[in-house]
């Protein structure tokens, strides 16, 4: 057999490619078999393989055997992706809400209360909001700890007769229209509040600083709350103004012991002007009265005399005697008279002791005795 044969064709129980010898595969010059070479980076199909296994439900077989061994195939993981993302439509809208749907960006439609299903993202989408709620804008000052913290540059304002207030109020709205709302104001509570401060300050240019902080303080809060109307409904914001409550309108800390003389002497005056008044409209009444007497009795002395006239000039004499009998008889009512006639020739008794004691306590009034 020759050397270079190593196939071992001369003994056929020998196994194939071994020596003479039966060492092994035998290389020329008898140099012994190289090392198998090992294989460089990870191997495809181990990696297929653990792959395999991640995605097993059952429990391993051999790899030759399909049975027992269950696997998600790629269809019905797609199949569950695209289920979930179906369910990811549906969305639920309160009684007090409203949502709106956009498709691409765009406006579609509102939906009310209940459960409702859009498409889901990224071809529709949906913003919920409250149309019912009252939503709050303060101006002026912000709270911090349940007190009011003021904020300079919002609540000093200029008045009309150039004084500085420091104003101090709460804007109290909701939402009318929610897809204007939604679409044509991108921060809705910055333009409220943007629209309140800008009204109040129109409002308290055009007025008096005194009335502002005494007697107009409802006034102003119904000319805000049109104008802040006017303005929103320009803006075509969706909102609608519930109440401007005016908080506090005071003076600077400043000056504010001055601006309280001034309140106080404004008092002061009030009171003098009021007690003036009062007494003038007792003394005129009480001229009236007497005017209204004067008149009564001067009418009545009239008629009188035009009474007296009217019989005098019916009977003259008899109105003259009646005249004279009523002139005596007032003027000698009240004295101590004796009244003698001298043609009865009789000498009379006159009672003087008793005529003198009569006449002696109202002799210092009277200045004697007739």
């Amino acid at each position: 057999m020759p050397w270079n044969d190593q196939s071992g064709g001369g003994n056929q129980n020998n196994s194939g490619g071994q020596g003479p010898w039966g060492g092994g595969p035998r290389r020329p010059w008898g140099q012994p078999p190289r090392p198998p070479q090992q294989p460089q980076g990870p191997d495809l199909e181990d990696m297929l393989r653990q792959w395999r296994e991640r995605f097993r439900m059952g429990g391993g077989g051999s790899r030759g055997g399909g049975a027992g061994r269950g696997q998600i195939s790629a269809p019905l993981i797609v199949g569950i992706l695209v289920f979930g993302w179906l369910l990811s439509g549906f969305y639920q809208v309160d009684e007090s809400e409203r949502a709106v749907v956009t498709r691409f960006g765009d406006y579609n439609r509102t939906s009310g209360p209940g459960v409702h299903w859009k498409l889901p993202a990224p071809f529709e989408a949906r913003q919920i909001e409250n149309v019912t709620g009252q939503r709050t804008a303060n101006i002026g000052y912000v709270v911090n700890r349940d007190q009011r913290v003021d904020n300079p540059e919002q609540s000093l304002m200029i008045t009309g007769d150039r004084n500085l207030v420091e104003v101090h109020f709460r804007v109290i709205y909701n939402i009318k229209d929610v897809v204007a709302y939604v679409f044509n104001v991108r921060d809705q509570q910055e333009v409220v509040g943007q629209v309140a401060e800008s009204a109040m300050r129109e409002v308290v240019g055009r007025r008096q600083l005194e009335p502002i902080v005494t007697r107009e303080r409802a006034l102003v809060e119904q000319d805000v709350e049109v104008l802040m109307q006017q303005v929103l409904d320009e803006y075509e914001s969706g909102v609608e103004v519930l109440q401007v409550e005016l908080l506090s309108a005071a003076w600077p800390t400043e000056v504010i012991a001055a601006f309280n003389d001034v309140i106080i002497a404004g008092q002061d005056s009030e009171t003098a002007r009021n007690n003036a008044e009062r007494e003038t409209a007792r003394i005129v009444n009480e001229a009236q009265a007497y005017r209204e007497q004067v008149i009564r009795e001067a009418t009545g002395e009239a008629e009188r005399f035009i009474a007296v006239h009217t019989e005098y000039r019916q009977a003259p004499q008899v109105t003259r005697d009646r005249l004279y009998l009523e002139t005596m008889e007032r003027v000698y009512r009240n004295g101590n008279l004796v009244i003698l006639d001298s043609r009865s020739g009789a000498v009379p008794y006159l009672p003087l002791d008793g005529m003198v004691r009569r006449n002696a306590p109202a002799a210092p009034a009277q200045g004697g005795t007739r």
